[in-house]
C-alpha cells in the first residue's frame, strides 16, 4: 500500500533490501498474474472486442485466446527493454545506479501503475466469465458514451498517471540525476515499455 501513496519511501526500502533483485521477479509477476487470468476469463466469457482489430492475422473471437499466451513474454519483455533503455540513458547523464536496480525498481512501478487497471479489468473479465454480464455486449458498451466507458477511462487515466509519475521518480532515485533528466528518460522508457506491450496485446 506505502508504493501507492508514499512511492520514494517504497523505493527506498526495496533498494535497502539485500533481496531487491528478488523481489523484482515477483513484482512482475503480480500484473502477468492478472492479466493472463483475465484474457483466460475473457476466453471463457467468449468476448471478443468490439472495435480493436487485432494486428496478427487472427480472428475477433480468438483474440483473447491468442492473447493468454502472449501476455506473460510480452511483459517480460516490455519490462526488460524499458530497464535497458532507462539504464543506458541514465548512464549517458552519469547516473549511478545498476542495472539490476533499474529492473529492481521499474518491476515495482509497473505492478503498482498496472494494478488501477486492473481493478477494472480483472472483475469484469470474472463476471463475464460466471455469465453474469455479457462480454461482447460489455465490450460495445465500453466503447459507447455510457458510464461503462466513463469508468474505463478513469480506471486508466489513474494507470497512465502513475506510470508518468513512477517512471521518472524511478531515474531520480536509482541515477541520482536531475529532475529535468529524470522526467525524459521516465517518458522515454514508458513509451518503450508501453509500445512493446502494445505492439504483441494489439
Amino acid at each position: 500500500m506505502i508504493s501507492f501513496i508514499k512511492p520514494t519511501k517504497a523505493f527506498n526500502e526495496l533498494l535497502a533490501s539485500d533481496k531487491y533483485f528478488t523481489y523484482s521477479f515477483i513484482y512482475i509477476l503480480f500484473p502477468i498474474v492478472g492479466y493472463t487470468l483475465m484474457y483466460i476469463f475473457l476466453t471463457i466469457g467468449q468476448g471478443a472486442p468490439s472495435v480493436l482489430t487485432p494486428w496478427l492475422n487472427i480472428t475477433k473471437e480468438s483474440y483473447y485466446s491468442v492473447n493468454r499466451f502472449l501476455l506473460a513474454p510480452s511483459m517480460l519483455m516490455s519490462w526488460l527493454l524499458a530497464s535497458s533503455v532507462m539504464q543506458i540513458m541514465s548512464k549517458l547523464f552519469k547516473g549511478e545506479g545498476t542495472f539490476e536496480k533499474t529492473m529492481s525498481i521499474l518491476a515495482l512501478c509497473i505492478s503498482v501503475s498496472m494494478i488501477p487497471a486492473l481493478l477494472h479489468d480483472l472483475p469484469m473479465s470474472f463476471l463475464s466469465a460466471l455469465k453474469i454480464i455479457n462480454a461482447k455486449e460489455h465490450e460495445i458498451a465500453m466503447n459507447e458514451p455510457t458510464v461503462w466507458r466513463s469508468l474505463l477511462w478513469f480506471f486508466y487515466s489513474v494507470y497512465f498517471i502513475y506510470f508518468f509519475v513512477l517512471f521518472p521518480k524511478a531515474v531520480s532515485i536509482v541515477h541520482k540525476i536531475s529532475k529535468a533528466k529524470s522526467i525524459f528518460i521516465g517518458i522515454l522508457s514508458f513509451v518503450v515499455f508501453q509500445t512493446v506491450f502494445l505492439l504483441f496485446n494489439r
